[in-house]
């Protein structure tokens, strides 16, 4: 029954109709909503990768053994998370998508990119292995004006594709800061500092949990850095990272 009223809809309320990222027309019954060109170039982030922010390692792997296999970057300063891993790079059409899900509204862009998440979770022992998800969070304003957090989105659907419970909004922002899109690590980390705390509330719940951290894009990593530091300061275990996709 469930599935003849799901083709019911479907005939009467096609899902896809054009391409999330293009909005290429579509084929009827169309497997994803992406065309064939924007699937063929949302390519997921697989190789030799630095253990802990998952920055594409281009020399000879092996030499970065005596280093735990880190990036240069990581090797030379400290960060309170495990480890981030991110599902594509921050190009063409993904870009497209994520800044439509970002600034446009455009919510279900949430749904596809939510189940990449979630595929690429249930393939890592060590991303799966949490206690709680939580996303990312955005200042109150920012959100009342937006109508909703895209990280809380994104991390809503990789939930309901996991099938564990929804995350949790465990952390705040207190004070609203720049769009930092265009300030640099130094910039971005200047303009965090002290902005991002945990629900007080929340910290007897963290405490020796494993938390995964939510959001859409990895710039420079000083958001998730800010945010996993204070859940570290509230007596997390371990705090690991994913993100959509990494901007360089």
């Amino acid at each position: 029954m469930i599935k003849l009223l799901n083709e019911i809809l479907e005939f009467f309320m096609p899902r896809h109709l054009t391409c999330h990222f293009c909005e290429a027309e579509l084929p009827p019954n169309a497997p994803t909503p992406l065309c064939e060109t924007c699937t063929n170039a949302f390519v997921k982030i697989e190789g030799h990768l630095c253990a802990k922010c998952g920055r594409d390692i281009d020399i000879t792997f092996a030499q970065h053994a005596d280093y735990f296999y880190k990036c240069k970057e990581c090797q030379e300063q400290f960060v309170f998370f495990n480890k981030h891993r991110a599902y594509t790079h921050y190009v063409d059409g993904v870009k497209t998508g994520l800044m439509g899900l970002k600034y446009k509204k455009q919510i279900y862009q949430s749904v596809y990119l939510g189940k990449c998440l979630a595929e690429m979770v249930a393939a890592d022992e060590t991303l799966r292995d949490f206690d709680y998800v939580v996303p990312v969070p955005v200042h109150f304003f920012r959100q009342l004006s937006r109508g909703y957090n895209q990280a809380e989105v994104l991390a809503i659907h990789m939930c309901k594709h996991l099938g564990c419970k929804r995350p949790k909004n465990y952390l705040k922002r207190k004070r609203r800061t720049k769009k930092l899109k265009n300030l640099n690590k130094d910039s971005r980390k200047t303009m965090l500092s002290n902005a991002i705390i945990v629900d007080i509330d929340a910290i007897p719940m963290l405490r020796d949990k494993k938390v995964l951290l939510v959001d859409d894009i990895y710039t420079t990593g000083t958001t998730l850095n800010a945010c996993a530091k204070v859940l570290y300061e509230a007596g997390c275990e371990s705090i690991n990272c994913v993100t959509v996709a990494r901007g360089h």
